[in-house]
């Protein structure tokens, strides 16, 4: 097994330098995940009332909306959902309606607050 120097010049094998790079994307994916900060959560609820209250439930909520679109609980708790998905989703129009698009400030807050909703 051949071993080499790093930059701090301890010897490792390319091995234990693959499961050390593994070990710490393992240990850092939780972070994905996490809640987003309360500032958000707050900029993002009042950018889905300004934005989207229209077609969706955006509050949890046993009552249905106008439309088919689903909730905000219903996108949070569906399987693989993340807030780059939704942030990406809503930088782009969708739907027939016109004025979807927000910017990527706007839709990650946004995206923020639907996480949020997760397991409510």
């Amino acid at each position: 097994m051949r071993t080499t120097r790093g930059k701090c010049g301890v010897r490792t094998t390319r091995l234990m330098r693959h499961m050390a790079c593994a070990m710490l994307a393992i240990g850092f994916a939780p972070m994905a995940d996490a809640q987003p900060a309360p500032a958000t959560v707050t900029s993002g609820k009042a950018l889905s009332e300004q934005y989207c209250v229209s077609c969706h439930v955006i509050v949890p909520s046993s009552q249905g909306s106008w439309t088919d679109a689903p909730s905000f609980q219903a996108i949070a708790n569906k399987p693989g959902t993340t807030a780059a998905g939704i942030s990406a989703l809503v930088q782009k129009p969708h739907m027939n309606m016109l004025n979807t698009r927000r910017p990527k400030v706007e839709a990650d807050a946004i995206a923020g607050y639907i996480v949020s909703l997760r397991g409510r």
